[in-house]
C-alpha cells in the first residue's frame, strides 16, 4: 500500500489517504445525529465510545467506514486503519446482528485485523527508524498520528529495541555459544 501511495516504509501513512486509494468513504458517526439523536448521542457517550469505534458496511457494492468522530484523533486513525485492514484481507462482510440480536463477532478476523491495522499505522521499518533514532513513545506518537499505545505495540511486536541492541553487538557476542560463526 505504501509503495502504492508513494510513501516511503519510514514515513507515516494516513488512514483517511489509503481510504480514499482503496475507495473507501468515510462518514464521521456525528453526522448520523439527525437521524438517530438519542443513538449517536449514546454512542458518543463515556459508554458509548467504549463500545462503538468504527464499522465498514457494504452500500450497494461500496465500501463505507463510519467512525467515532469523538474519540480522539489517533485512536480514529487507529480505527480507520483497523476497518481498511479488514478490507485488504479481504474479509467477508459480515452482518450487524445475530439472529438473537447480539453483535455479531468473528473473533479470527477482528484478530487478523488487529495486527493488520497497526502496522498499517507503523510498519516494522518504522519502527526500527524509531529505535535507531531513539525517538520517545510520545514523540513517535505525534509524528505517527498514531496513539502511543500502537507505537509501542508495534515497537514490541517488530521487537525493535532488541534488534538494535543486537545490531550494536559485537559479531563474536551475537553468536551462540558452541556455534562456528
Amino acid at each position: 500500500m505504501r509503495r502504492e501511495l508513494r510513501v516511503l516504509p519510514t514515513d507515516p501513512l494516513c488512514p483517511w489517504q489509503l481510504a480514499g486509494h482503496l475507495e473507501f468513504f468515510i462518514v464521521r458517526l456525528s453526522e448520523f445525529a439527525r437521524r438517530a439523536p438519542r443513538e449517536v448521542t449514546y454512542l458518543q457517550s463515556g459508554a458509548g465510545q467504549k463500545e462503538f469505534s468504527a464499522v465498514t458496511l457494504d452500500i450497494d457494492g461500496q465500501s463505507w467506514i463510519i467512525h467515532n468522530d469523538t474519540h480522539d484523533p489517533k485512536r480514529q486513525a487507529a480505527n480507520i486503519a483497523h476497518e481498511l485492514a479488514h478490507g485488504l484481507l479481504v474479509h467477508k462482510p459480515n452482518p450487524l446482528l445475530t439472529a438473537m440480536g447480539t453483535r455479531y463477532f468473528d473473533r479470527t478476523q477482528e484478530d487478523e485485523a488487529n495486527w493488520l491495522g497497526p502496522a498499517l499505522l507503523i510498519s516494522e521499518e518504522a519502527a526500527l527508524l524509531i529505535a535507531r533514532e531513539g525517538m520517545s513513545i510520545a514523540s513517535a506518537s505525534n509524528h505517527y498520528g498514531a496513539s502511543e499505545e500502537v507505537v509501542r505495540m508495534r515497537m514490541n511486536v517488530c521487537a525493535a529495541w532488541r534488534r538494535l541492541r543486537l545490531a550494536a553487538q559485537p559479531e563474536a557476542l551475537r553468536t551462540p555459544q558452541g556455534q562456528e560463526s
